[in-house]
């Protein structure tokens, strides 16, 4: 399928972890790319974009209705200044917690405390605002998002808590963490970008194994990591032995030859000591 021609697009939230990464993949395809800070996301910036990106906001917010009401103000400059498509990158944290099963995007919206059901009313929000105007919305559902520089998460914690040796397991050993490499979601938001006819919600996710993260960070050490397996306990340790597959739709909409970053390199970039 041929891409469909991009001018120029705009990222709101450029300066961040995800929205700096995708500003260089999208300059990389010859786009000109208009870098939008928080507060100038407006309808005068917007002019004569083609596509416009909704980048902005931390994994921990503390003003979950300002992240909404602002996404909401977004939506409405976007449509005001006829951009033609506007993507939002959004989280499977709207889900819930899951530790087993399949998840896909027909999956009820369940997430619960204030960064869940802050994503999900900026998904509803979003979609009333430009329901009656000829911007196209795009939500982009994501995991985790590992690469070098990336803010601090359950994967550095880890990296620091098996440091000395031993990998206290409270799972089966084909646990994963959903997760994705930052400059592998990047290509794929050029690529929804390109897409004539993209889907409404697309929902992209690797999965790999502890044991595999584990041995990664041994070897980036110089050591061996041994695993202890314990029996499963819950809480934040429950995250340890989820086996739970959120569907990826990198073939379906790019092909089985889709070329795109490799997760685990950005992974290593992560946990680099």
């Amino acid at each position: 399928m041929t891409p469909l021609p991009i001018t120029r697009a705009a990222v709101w939230g450029a300066s961040g972890f995800i929205g700096s990464a995708l500003c260089a993949a999208a300059q990389a395809r010859g786009w000109m790319v208009q870098h939008l800070p928080r507060s100038g996301a407006n309808t005068a910036a917007l002019a004569g974009i083609d596509l416009a990106y909704h980048c902005a906001g931390k994994a921990v917010e503390t003003d979950p209705g300002g992240y909404v009401e602002a996404a909401e103000r977004f939506a409405h400059a976007c449509a005001a200044a006829r951009v033609k498509r506007l993507i939002y990158l959004g989280t499977v944290a709207v889900y819930g917690s899951k530790f087993s099963g399949a998840i896909d995007t027909g999956a009820p919206l369940a997430g619960t405390g204030a960064y869940a059901e802050s994503r999900i009313r900026a998904e509803r929000a979003l979609q009333a605002t430009l329901a009656q105007s000829t911007t196209r919305l795009s939500i982009v559902r994501v995991p985790t998002i590992l690469g070098h520089g990336m803010p601090g998460t359950v994967v550095a914690r880890f990296a620091r808590a098996i440091d000395w040796g031993v990998f206290l397991h409270p799972g089966p050993a084909d646990a994963t963490l959903a997760c994705l490499g930052v400059r592998r979601l990047a290509e794929i938001l050029v690529r929804i970008g390109e897409l004539r006819s993209p889907p409404p919600i697309a929902q992209f996710s690797d999965h790999l194994r502890w044991t595999d993260i584990a041995g990664r960070v041994g070897k980036l050490r110089g050591r061996r990591i041994l695993r202890v397996p314990l029996p499963a306990l819950g809480g934040k340790l429950a995250v340890l032995g989820s086996t739970a597959r959120y569907r990826d739709d990198v073939v379906e909409l790019f092909g089985q030859e889709a070329g795109l970053p490799a997760t685990a390199e950005d992974l290593d970039a992560a946990l680099k000591p």
